[in-house]
């Protein structure tokens, strides 16, 4: 008895990763798009948010910096993510609106770990400097 393999939406080949945008909302507001999509991944594991937000700004035709990954849902076993992110019309509103939980998240690891290590750093400092008063 052979395990039969699941059909394939039209495009989607293993060992590729394949974007498709699902929704595209304009939120006025926040002068932002909110983006729904999702990502096949066939034999690859899930995506990074690095990954996802270059497809992303490349299917919009926009600069990687105005693109924030908010959420990526993967079920177990079924090669396709789901995405949200919102794409910026300019790229300081996304500096000033995304909270810095999201912007971490959308840098590489490096860059995040230094910040990070640098907020822990003024936190102990300004600790000591009220023990001290």
């Amino acid at each position: 008895m052979s395990i039969p393999t699941p059909q394939l939406p039209e495009g989607v080949e293993a060992g590729k990763l394949v974007l498709k945008l699902l929704n595209i909302r304009e939120n006025k507001v926040f002068g932002r798009k909110e983006v729904s999509a999702e990502a096949w991944h066939v034999g690859l594991p899930t995506p990074s948010r690095l990954q996802l937000r270059e497809e992303i700004a490349k299917a919009m035709g926009v600069d990687v910096k105005q693109v924030y990954v908010v959420r990526v849902i993967t079920e177990y076993g079924r090669h396709r993510s789901t995405i949200e992110a919102h794409v910026y019309d300019d790229l300081s509103t996304g500096e000033r609106i995304e909270p810095l939980y999201v912007k971490l998240r959308n840098i590489p690891k490096e860059e995040a770990k230094k910040i990070r290590e640098e907020m822990k750093k003024k936190k102990t400092e300004k600790k000591k400097a009220a023990a001290k008063k």
